[in-house]
């Protein structure tokens, strides 16, 4: 289904907004004009992109030149004699460095309006969380769909063929019957959406596989990450198994100093951890993730990775059938077809503070701003062609 009602007065909206952002921040004075300032104070980064493909599966391949990587991701820290959890995810970068690098993708194969013109800024409107017109949690929770049956407080990314009625200020809440819902996805109309994440995925080798219509959901099946917590204490459920790791927690100054590579256990999983022991002699600056990592299940943990820091810069590979692992939640991907996607990078940072691309084309074996290439065997050895990918800074886009 291709539904285009909603893409020129987005499209326009989306870009005039973009345009004088830009202009802004190259004037002097863009912050006393209310323009937030990226965290690393430049607007513009490089992405490389490659893509392959075989008879069964295509590979995504980036790399993203930083200088302070982020493979560490929320912790709970023993301070005062109570846990405390580090890394927030609030605006801007985690203070002290706890919150994961990530880099996303959206594809689409026409059935989005607008997405084409304007990326994921079609998915970005008034009432998300986030930006200066965010929603008020307590009239999501009120909700009778997006609080009453998703049990949300915020409002998350969603496309317009989601909602009824003229666009506004209050078009987040004028959410489509959920058989309407039912029948875009069937047909659909929604927004493929892959988020590798250094410390929630990449240390079991997955990617978070998921989609974009009425908010931005998880594809079915089991996540590769849950919560280490205890509902019942509120306390951390497991700790590092002393046997398999030698040691039961990190330490919260080794986490700020980046003492922690790659090959250490920063990250704990089912295998390398225990239940937590309450009755431990716990040193003040002890810490514990919080997360617990896990092999996916479903169609969540279609996506295999692996990312690794090297040279100054990320390498990820990103595989995936060529064929949908659920057409309800993916998009299937065939030779000789072009798609458009778009491309995200969030370093060390949550929600707002982050970088993306203006739209582009994939193609697989067809012209196109990327080609995927087709090879034969291990996709892994497969040699590619790399395209330079301007990401920016986006600000604000809801106009707030």
């Amino acid at each position: 289904m291709k539904n285009n009602v909603h893409a020129n007065p987005v499209n326009f909206r989306t870009f005039r907004r973009l345009a004088g952002f830009l202009v802004l921040c190259l004037l002097p004075g863009a912050a006393a004009a209310g323009i937030p300032p990226h965290p690393e104070g430049d607007l513009v980064h490089t992405l490389k992109v490659a893509a392959v493909y075989n008879r069964d599966e295509i590979q995504l391949r980036f790399v993203y030149p930083t200088e302070t990587p982020s493979w560490y991701h929320q912790y709970w820290v023993y301070e005062d004699g109570d846990w405390v959890r580090y890394g927030s995810g609030s605006e801007g970068p985690d203070p002290d460095g706890l919150y994961e690098d990530r880099i996303s993708v959206m594809l689409d194969d026409g059935s989005v309006g607008g997405f084409a013109e304007s990326g994921g800024h079609v998915t970005v409107h008034p009432g998300m969380r986030s930006t200066a017109t965010a929603a008020d949690p307590e009239e999501v929770r009120n909700h009778p769909y997006l609080g009453e049956e998703l049990g949300r407080s915020d409002v998350r990314k969603f496309i317009l063929e989601s909602r009824d009625g003229a666009y506004g200020p209050d078009t987040w809440g004028n959410v489509l019957p959920a058989g309407d819902l039912d029948r875009l996805r069937d047909e659909g109309v929604f927004l493929d959406l892959w988020q590798w994440r250094a410390h929630r995925s990449n240390p079991v080798g997955y990617a978070d596989n998921g989609y974009v219509l009425e908010y931005r959901h998880s594809a079915a099946g089991r996540s590769m990450y849950t919560t280490n917590q205890d509902d019942e204490t509120g306390l951390p459920a497991r700790m590092y198994d002393p046997e398999q790791t030698g040691i039961r927690a990190l330490r919260l100054e080794a986490l700020r100093a980046r003492e922690y590579g790659q090959d250490d256990p920063y990250f704990l999983t089912e295998d390398n951890a225990i239940p937590f022991d309450p009755d431990h002699e716990w040193r003040e600056g002890d810490a514990l993730p919080h997360r617990l990592l896990r092999k996916p299940e479903g169609s969540r943990g279609a996506i295999r990775a692996h990312g690794r820091y090297r040279d100054g810069a990320w390498h990820v590979n990103l595989t995936r059938s060529l064929e949908a692992p659920d057409r309800r939640d993916s998009k299937s991907l065939s030779p000789g077809e072009t798609y458009h996607v778009a491309f995200a990078v969030h370093a060390g940072a949550g929600a707002q503070f982050h970088r993306v691309s203006l739209p582009m084309t994939l193609g697989l074996d067809v012209e196109a701003d990327i080609v995927a290439r087709p090879v034969t065997g291990d996709l892994d050895e497969a040699e590619a062609e790399w395209v330079e990918i301007d990401i920016f800074y986006p600000g604000d886009p809801t106009g707030g």
